[in-house]
């Protein structure tokens, strides 16, 4: 791709803003999203990789000590039957061979698998020959990346491993490759590029590239052919900055975030590193995995006696390692979700840069909380993460399809008569699950497991049921039961939704539904909140604070968005203009100065002479934080907050 001729590595061929950022690239058509300042898991996924934190996959920061990562190679540029499409093959287990007459299920990859990996490893090992031959044959760290990669196969192609084990092991082999040929790619064409400064070259769209804040590295990046994002606020915008075209932020949809399973059984790797990108995260991507070869894996149960010629091993060999294993495994059932953050979902919405931060940075000592409680920690609405949580897929569906049905009833007792006590997560789980329990228990025509039909006065679960009729009514019960009498489907904003595919739900119909949960969420909490800690200006005049709480949010349809269309971009509080955003900062701004302890930032009204892009981060950034803290105060829990609309 060659760029227009007269730009210059500060201006910009597509522009796109990202929260509170602008990204302008000189020489690419696109604009990635951004994942830096997040705090994200390196944790390999069900494809042995690393989601959207891994530099071999979507582009990071510019380090420095990493510098070679601009010039990994895409994986989109070389497709099958590409030689080097070898290097993102992803192994299925129609290529795992066991080892004939083992009790254990381990085995080896296919051969012709192993020769695609071989061709690589020659690859590299020619290209790095030719390059020490010049060198007087000194010794460089990438001789050692040859070395693994060189051990890599060979383990792949003789040592048995478990499925889950030999996944990740191919994508060690493949990093590899890709880390040397980055490292020759940036020693012999970027770099002399960037020392000789004779100018601007054809860019390289076939390297990954690399955001950056600093306008010099920019512009080196940019000499040299490497497809580079510059990353700064709009103040530091120059005045004659040329811009070909604004774009949208691409995301990454086509990385692999779902978790390794087994079955039905989910079997996470390790969380090798926990934070924000950048250097750590480059780092701990390119550890090599050591496996669990310590370990025995689950016995298998062979089909037959006389197919194994090997003898079973005794159950008391057996014992240390499964008691190990199950120990290894208590910790993860035993441990409840941190509310704080978002769980690892396909079907959440992204989240907001400074929602995320307040969440982070939220004092969360229980002696700030007052006690005792005076507003109703319940949850006006199901978590978007508790929607979610099923594993099996009848029960995912469940869950969903309940929602949808009853979703118009609810949120209308909420807006105009909400309960005395809102639902906890748990009546909310029991709530959403109930569909399908009743289906079933009433299907099969028998009695609740445990229940003794001699036995006076109601069991546990059917005092939970009587709890569930009071909180939600007659209405919304047998809406719920008709949905899972009959084979049909549920209304969502206008569109028809078969019940039959939420066991599976496409990734933009999901992002939609809890985006609209994390919306509710937010308006409502914050409803409540305003009532207690303005009571007096309630009191004083109801119309008037009413209309200051729904001017926050656009439409007109105050806090009942649900009867409007779904938006199809990010709107209100998180447009991405200033002039967009400044009545709606203004109203939340004007409403939340009135609670105690606000921050003297927010007490000055914003006007358009002096609104400007820092102006904007500073009042978003405190009165975002301020919320958060402030409920967190009364409620004892984090809020529900706004999200990214799903595009």
């Amino acid at each position: 791709m060659r760029p227009a001729a007269w730009l210059q590595s500060y201006d910009a061929v597509a522009v796109a803003v990202q929260d509170n950022l602008v990204i302008t690239t000189p020489n690419m058509p696109f604009v990635p999203k951004f994942h830096h300042f997040e705090e994200e898991n390196v944790q390999a996924r069900a494809d042995g990789r690393f989601s959207v934190v891994d530099c071999f996959q979507w582009p990071q920061a510019y380090d420095n000590i990493f510098c070679n990562s601009v010039c990994i190679l895409r994986k989109e540029a070389y497709p099958f039957p590409h030689p080097l499409h070898w290097a993102w093959y992803t192994p299925e287990q129609k290529d795992f061979k066991t080892i004939p007459g083992n009790s254990f299920p381990v085995g080896t990859l296919a051969s012709d698998k192993v020769e695609g990996l071989e061709s690589l490893l020659k690859l590299v090992e020619k290209r790095v020959q030719d390059w020490r031959a010049n060198r007087q044959g000194k010794k460089d760290v990438i001789v050692n990346r040859v070395v693994s990669l060189r051990h890599s196969i060979l383990r792949l192609k003789k040592h048995p491993l478990t499925f889950r084990d030999l996944l990740i092991f191919v994508t060690d082999a493949q990093r590899l490759f890709v880390e040397i040929h980055s490292f020759m790619d940036w020693v012999l064409i970027a770099q002399p590029r960037i020392s000789s400064g004779d100018g601007t070259v054809i860019v390289n769209s076939e390297w990954m590239g690399a955001f950056t804040h600093d306008s010099d590295m920019c512009n080196k990046l940019h000499m040299a052919g490497v497809p580079v994002w510059y990353v700064c606020t709009m103040a530091y915008i120059p005045a004659n900055m040329r811009v070909h075209k604004p774009v949208l932020i691409t995301h990454p949809d086509d990385i692999v975030i779902s978790m390794y399973a087994e079955g039905n059984r989910i079997c996470p790797y390790n969380i090798i590193y926990h934070g924000q990108g950048g250097h750590q995260c480059q780092l701990h991507v390119r550890r090599l995995y050591g496996g669990t070869t310590f370990i025995n894996p689950d016995v298998t149960v062979p089909s037959s006696a006389s197919s194994c010629s090997f003898s079973t091993p005794s159950s008391s060999a057996l014992a240390p390692s499964s008691q190990t294993s199950a120990a290894g495994r208590a910790p993860q059932q035993r441990e409840s979700r941190d509310k704080w953050k978002d769980p690892e979902s396909p079907y959440l919405p992204p989240s907001l840069l400074h929602w995320d931060d307040a969440l982070k940075t939220c004092n969360k000592d229980p002696s700030h909380i007052h006690m005792p409680y005076a507003i109703d920690r319940g949850y006006r609405f199901p978590e978007p993460a508790l929607l979610l949580g099923p594993k099996l897929l009848e029960r995912l569906q469940g869950y969903i399809a309940t929602w949808l049905a009853c979703r118009p009833l609810w949120i209308g007792r909420v807006d105009h008569d909400p309960p005395c006590n809102y639902p906890s997560p748990q009546l909310w789980r029991d709530f959403l699950g109930s569909g399908l329990t009743t289906q079933g228990a009433t299907a099969q025509g028998a009695a609740p497991k445990g229940k003794d039909p001699q036995k006076k006065g109601p069991t546990a679960a059917e005092k939970r049921k009587a709890v569930m009729r009071d909180l939600f009514g007659d209405d919304m019960l047998e809406t719920q039961g008709d949905l899972f009498a009959r084979e049909g489907s549920v209304e969502f904003r206008g569109e028809q939704v078969l019940v039959a595919s939420l066991a599976n739900p496409p990734q933009r119909l999901a992002q939609r539904i809890t985006w609209e949960l994390f919306e509710l969420g937010f308006c409502y909490e914050l409803r409540d909140l305003d009532r207690f800690l303005a009571r007096k200006r309630w009191a004083d005049d109801p119309i008037g604070r009413e209309q200051l709480l729904h001017s926050i949010f656009p439409g007109e349809a105050g806090l009942v968005m649900w009867s409007e269309q779904f938006p199809e971009d990010n709107y209100g509080m998180w447009n991405n203009t200033l002039i967009g955003v400044l009545p709606y900062l203004e109203k939340f701004r004007e409403l939340i100065c009135a609670w105690d302890d606000a921050l003297p930032l927010l007490v000055a009204p914003l006007t358009p002479d002096s609104f400007t892009d820092t102006k904007c981060w500073e009042v978003m950034h405190s009165a975002t934080a301020f919320y958060v803290q402030t409920f967190f105060c009364h409620f004892g829990r984090p809020p529900i907050v706004p999200h990214s609309i799903p595009l």
